[in-house]
């Protein structure tokens, strides 16, 4: 690939760093806060597993070319993960991300004044996440994307 051949992007985002339940969580944002309508409400996009947030600067391009710049863009990169500190732990959990992800919902980052809902989407693990945090938090989705989220395993409740 000669260096003419290189992706440019077109939107680009900027790094963002918030604190979510003790954790120093790194966030890609395209746009600021001043964007989110309850029209047009923050898109909060949850990657998968060995990934990271800034992974959507394709779509978001792209989503820039289709309706413009004006939408309120943020991904984290889960616990683990990217820019996002660790927990003192050798694994993670589910419930771990969705407590993260209420938090993050919840906090001043995500410009959602009271009773505004967002829009989420997640890849992979993501998907699985969000569809979960959907189940546990309806009153705070207004659309819910997920792409390859299968869902957790079933498994018994004793």
């Amino acid at each position: 690939m000669s260096h003419d051949d290189a992706y440019v992007v077109r939107r680009p985002g900027q790094s963002v760093r918030v604190p979510v339940r003790g954790l120093n969580y790194h966030l890609t944002v395209w746009g600021d806060a001043s964007l989110v309508t309850p029209d047009r409400p923050a898109l909060v996009l949850c990657h998968g597993y060995m990934d990271v947030g800034a992974s959507f600067q394709f779509m978001v391009d792209e989503l820039a070319a289709l309706e413009g710049p004006q939408r309120y863009i943020v991904a984290p990169d889960w616990r683990g993960f990217g820019g996002s500190a660790g927990a003192p732990t050798d694994q993670y959990w589910f419930p771990d991300y969705l407590g993260d992800l209420d938090a993050l919902v919840r906090s001043a980052a995500l410009a959602r004044p009271e009773g505004n809902r967002i829009d989420l989407l997640g890849h992979s693990m993501g998907g699985t996440g969000v569809m979960s945090y959907a189940g546990v938090r309806p009153q705070f989705i207004r659309k819910l994307v997920t792409l390859d989220g299968f869902g957790l395993p079933r498994t018994d409740p004793a």
